[in-house]
């Protein structure tokens, strides 16, 4: 059943939209940072996944363990098998790390990811063992959300 509304709360309900569009008109709160300039501090997000390759046991736990089916196992020039990791499919949840019985999978500082081409996501162990480069060209952006109700109320950015 649907609920009437009264043509008075229709009239609130539009001018109280129009008086957003207005202040964002006049007074934009933009939060578009320049990214490879600028980047936004995460918080608590999991970062990339690196590979001690000497205490790597291949137990294979890791692959069984990973919800997305993200960790492939690879055959190495020792014989053994070692975690690969496709970064197109990993949903960062960590799993194989907490898994891990040798602590060979252990996290990283790194949480941006972007990549070229979808066979640039794809990690063998080979390149697994060093964690890519991130090159920091300035101070990370602080954004600042003060949140009322549980909507954004007040958005400031702040540079360095």
């Amino acid at each position: 059943m649907r609920a009437k509304m009264s043509a008075r709360s229709i009239i609130k309900f539009t001018v109280d939209a129009f008086k957003v569009v207005i202040r964002n008109f006049i007074k934009p709160e933009r939060i578009t940072i320049y990214y490879p300039y600028e980047r936004l501090e995460y918080g608590a997000v999991r970062g990339w996944i690196g590979l001690h390759v000497e205490k790597c046991t291949s137990c294979m736990m890791c692959a069984r363990v990973c919800p997305a089916n993200a960790i492939k196992m690879y055959l190495a020039p020792d014989g053994k098998r070692r975690p690969g990791i496709d970064y197109g499919r990993c949903i960062m949840c960590h799993f194989c790390i907490d898994t891990c019985p040798a602590d060979a999978l252990y996290s990283t500082e790194i949480k941006d990811l972007a990549f070229y081409s979808y066979d640039s996501m794809v990690f063998t162990p080979d390149r697994e063992k060093e964690p890519p480069r991130v090159e920091e060209l300035r101070k990370p952006v602080e954004v600042i959300v003060d949140y009322v109700r549980g909507t954004p109320r007040k958005l400031k950015v702040a540079r360095s």
